[in-house]
């Protein structure tokens, strides 16, 4: 029974009424239906992808869709080698490729880690890195965590014991690894010095430091007494010459072409005096200056051995060491001559160190000969080229940027219009339900079911 109310033209506008919102429920109901069955639109992490290091296979199935022309790749971290390998291999495919770092937050610092091992016959290698300064870093090798800086002007270098197969250090997001190369057996030393006090406590240093010394030490007109054997000096033999003072005058041309060659020599003020090593020297000998009473057994001990400092130094020379006395006079300073380096010193008689300075005064002077050793000696690699790890894991912020260019301010468009937004299917349900129920209502109002 129709409403008493209701007019035939009441009646007919409420029939249309609810066609329409019987139309409107059907087609949202199917768009519904088709919305969740249907694969996923790219969204905006699609164009624009948040590329984990870890995991290069979603961005490899991104690159390879043929519809692309463009590639931009937001950062959160350095990536690995796999990561820039692709996106470089995008780039030379002819894709139009760029980067940048995820948000203001994302902070992809260059780090960069060298490995070099010690001329050292125990072993031994410098890891130095090179960061923004104020940057932490954190050492490790594969067994662990090895030690933590900040750096304070650029890089840093830690000295480190052993032969470690890897070594990482980390800054933020950014981890920089190398391999240590192995490096052949040692070499011997060749050591020219008169018989004395200076010549048997450097040979004991030496010695105790794990180096095989030869020498010749001339003690009467045709008597020698011989340190190991003496063998003709070249790279083949030695590792470095030690010349001490005039007994290696007779030698000099040997030992330049030693050096020139690709050998190390420690050059001591007697030896550097004379003309012979005028070639090679880094500077002249100056003055002698006093040793400072009872400084051997002080926290600068150096300071107590006589000086004879190293003037006139040559364009290329570095100085390596400066003494504390009124002048600041140079007291190590070192050169590259031809393939080989060249280590002046400028201290005389350090034995006097050995023999009345402290408690760890033999330990302190075997270290210090150490050290002039692993400034200058020959370390010849025995690792193939073809072993060698892939050279952008040292610096991956520099490959990054060597094979991709610098980041961009920021994501490209993307290819092509931008799709339009669909409709979620929860609000399509809920216009549904709304124009049925709409209908339902109108229905009771005319008097129908």
């Amino acid at each position: 029974m129709r409403s008493p109310t209701s007019t035939p033209d009441a009646s007919s506008r409420r029939v249309i009424a609810e066609r329409v919102a019987r139309v409107l429920a059907v087609m949202a109901l199917l768009m519904a239906w088709w919305l969740t069955g249907r694969p996923s639109a790219p969204d905006t992490a699609a164009r624009d992808p948040i590329v984990d290091a870890a995991d290069p296979v979603r961005l490899a199935e991104w690159v390879a869709d043929p519809s692309r022309s463009t590639v931009h790749a937001s950062l959160q971290a350095v990536p690995g080698a796999t990561v820039r390998a692709l996106l470089h291999a995008a780039s030379e495919a002819g894709l139009s490729v760029s980067w940048s770092a995820h948000d203001s937050a994302t902070s992809l610092a260059p780090l960069a880690l060298s490995v070099a091992p010690l001329a050292d016959p125990s072993g031994g290698m410098t890891a130095r890195v090179s960061a923004p300064s104020g940057s932490p870093l954190a050492l490790a090798d594969s067994l662990g965590w090895l030690d933590s800086a900040v750096v304070a002007k650029g890089g840093i270098a830690w000295t480190l014991e052993g032969n470690p197969r890897e070594l990482t250090v980390a800054s933020g997001t950014s981890v920089a690894v190398a391999t240590p190369l192995a490096i052949a057996p040692i070499k011997r030393v060749r050591l020219f010095a008169a018989p004395g006090w200076e010549a048997r406590f450097a040979m004991r240093a030496l010695e105790d430091a794990g180096w095989s010394v030869d020498a010749s030490f001339s003690i009467a007109p045709r008597v020698s007494v011989t340190a190991g054997a003496p063998a003709r000096i070249d790279t083949a033999h030695y590792a470095a010459v030690v010349a001490i003072d005039s007994t290696a005058w007779s030698s000099a041309a040997a030992i330049a072409a030693f050096v020139r060659s690709g050998g190390g020599l420690v050059l001591f003020p007697g030896a550097a005096s004379g003309s012979a090593f005028a070639g090679v020297r880094t500077g002249t000998v100056g003055t002698p200056s006093a040793g400072i009473p009872g400084a051997l057994a002080l926290a600068l001990p150096r300071e107590g051995l006589l000086l004879r400092p190293i003037t006139s130094l040559r364009g290329d020379a570095v100085v390596l060491e400066r003494s504390t006395r009124p002048g600041n006079a140079v007291a190590l300073a070192a050169r590259r001559v031809g393939l080989g380096r060249v280590l002046q010193v400028g201290w005389e008689n350090s034995w006097e160190w050995r023999m009345l300075g402290g408690d760890n005064a033999v330990a302190a002077h075997r270290n210090w000969w150490r050290g002039l050793l692993h400034r200058t000696a020959r370390v010849s690699a025995a690792r193939t080229v073809a072993s060698m790890p892939l050279p952008g894991d040292a610096a991956p912020y520099a490959d990054l940027v060597a094979r991709l260019g610098a980041p961009s301010a920021a994501a490209p468009p993307s290819d092509g219009p931008s799709p339009t937004p669909a409709p979620p299917p929860s609000l399509l349900f809920a216009i549904a339900a709304f124009a049925l129920l709409t209908e339902w209502w109108s229905r009771r109002l005319r008097g129908e079911r």
